[in-house]
C-alpha cells in the first residue's frame, strides 16, 4: 500500500499546470500540494490489483477521481464558508470565493483531461461512471444545502444524501479499478456495493470527528458542523430520539448560527452524550462495514488477493479520533 501511495503521490507531483494566470493556477498548486491521504486513487489501484489488473494502467483514472474529489472539496468549503481544510487555510479563505470557484471549475476540467489519457479497456464505461458520479456529488450537495432550511429531517433522507455525496465516489473508484482489470460485470457490481457501504461508514465516522475528534489530527476545527447547523448523523439521530424537553433545546440551538460557539457546542455535545449518540453512530458504522464485507466475500477471488484491500479499509474503519 505504501508503494501505491508513493506511485500516486509521484504522479501528482508530475502534474504540469500553466504559470499564468497565476491567480487561477496558484490556488490549484496550493491544493494539490496538500494531497491528503489519497484514499480514493489508492482504492482504485487496490481494486485493479484485486482482479490481477496492471495497476499502472489505472493511474490516470485514479488521478482523475482525486481531482474530482478535490474540486468538490473546494466548492464545499465556499458553500460552508470553511476556514480550514487538512489543517491549512481553505482556498476560499486564502484566495476569496471568486478565485475558489474558478479553481474548482478548472480542476473539474483537468480531471476530465486526465481521465481521457486512459485509452484502454472499458473507457466508455469509466467515462459514464465518472460523469454519473459527478452528478451524484452535485445532487448530494444540493440535498445537503436544502437541509439547512430545515431543523429536523428523516434519517433515511440524510443517509441518501451521504450516499450521493460521499459513498458514490468511493464506490466509483473501486469499480473503475475493476473495469480496468476487465473484471466480470457481476463482480464490478459487488465491488460497487462494497464501496457504497464503506463510504457510508466513512462519512458517519467523519461526522463523529467533528464532535469527538482531535483537531490537529482531523485537520479542521471541532464543532464546525454544530456551529453552522450542518446536518450530520449525530444531529439527525439526536433530534429523532430526544425527549420533548431536550428536543426543544436541540431545536433552539439548531435554529440559528448566532449563539456563542462554546456555549452551543457544549450544550449540544452534552445531549449527544446523554443519548449515547456516539455509541449509536459507531454501531451504524459497524453495520455498514459488515454489509460491505458481505459484498466483498461474494467475489470469488483468493483471500490473499483481498487482504490488501481489507487492510486498507480497516485502516479507515479504525482511524483514531
Amino acid at each position: 500500500m505504501a508503494s501505491y501511495y508513493n506511485f500516486i503521490s509521484d504522479s501528482f507531483n508530475e502534474i504540469k499546470l500553466p504559470k499564468e494566470p497565476a491567480n487561477l493556477y496558484d490556488p490549484i498548486r496550493n491544493m494539490l500540494a496538500q494531497k491528503g491521504k489519497l484514499i480514493r486513487p489508492e482504492l482504485c489501484l487496490l481494486a485493479c490489483d484485486l482482479f490481477n489488473g496492471i495497476t499502472k494502467n489505472a493511474i490516470y483514472p485514479a488521478i482523475s477521481f482525486e481531482l474530482l474529489h478535490t474540486f468538490s472539496l473546494i466548492h464545499d468549503d465556499i458553500m460552508d464558508q470553511a476556514e480550514l481544510r487538512r489543517g491549512k487555510p481553505t482556498i476560499y479563505k486564502e484566495y476569496g470565493a471568486n478565485s475558489a470557484i474558478l479553481t474548482g471549475d478548472a480542476l473539474f476540467a483537468h480531471a476530465y483531461q486526465y481521465l481521457l489519457q486512459y485509452k484502454s479497456i472499458g473507457i466508455t464505461k469509466i467515462i459514464h461512471l465518472f460523469t454519473t458520479t459527478a452528478i451524484s456529488i452535485c445532487e448530494g450537495q444540493q440535498m445537503d444545502m436544502d437541509f439547512e432550511k430545515k431543523v429536523k429531517i428523516k434519517l433515511d433522507t440524510y443517509l441518501q444524501m451521504i450516499r450521493l455525496k460521499t459513498a458514490s465516489m468511493i464506490a466509483a473508484c473501486l469499480t473503475t479499478g475493476a473495469i480496468i482489470a476487465n473484471a466480470a460485470s457481476e463482480h464490478q457490481n459487488y465491488l460497487y456495493e462494497f464501496g457504497i457501504n464503506v463510504g457510508l461508514a466513512f462519512q458517519i465516522q467523519d461526522d463523529l470527528f467533528d464532535v469527538y475528534g482531535e483537531a490537529d489530527k482531523v485537520g479542521k476545527t471541532n464543532g464546525q458542523d454544530i456551529a453552522s447547523n450542518k446536518k450530520t448523523f449525530l444531529s439527525v439521530k439526536a433530534l429523532e430520539i430526544a425527549n420533548k424537553e431536550d428536543l426543544k433545546t436541540l431545536k433552539h440551538y439548531f435554529s440559528k448560527t448566532t449563539f456563542d460557539f462554546n456555549e452551543k457546542f457544549e450544550a449540544i455535545k452534552s445531549l449527544y452524550d446523554k443519548y449515547e449518540i456516539k455509541a449509536i453512530a459507531e454501531q451504524q458504522i459497524a453495520h455498514y462495514y459488515e454489509q460491505a464485507y458481505k459484498h466483498l466475500n461474494a467475489i470469488p477471488v483468493p483471500e490473499n488477493k483481498k487482504a490488501p484491500l481489507i487492510e486498507f479499509v480497516e485502516q479507515l474503519m479504525y482511524r483514531n479520533f
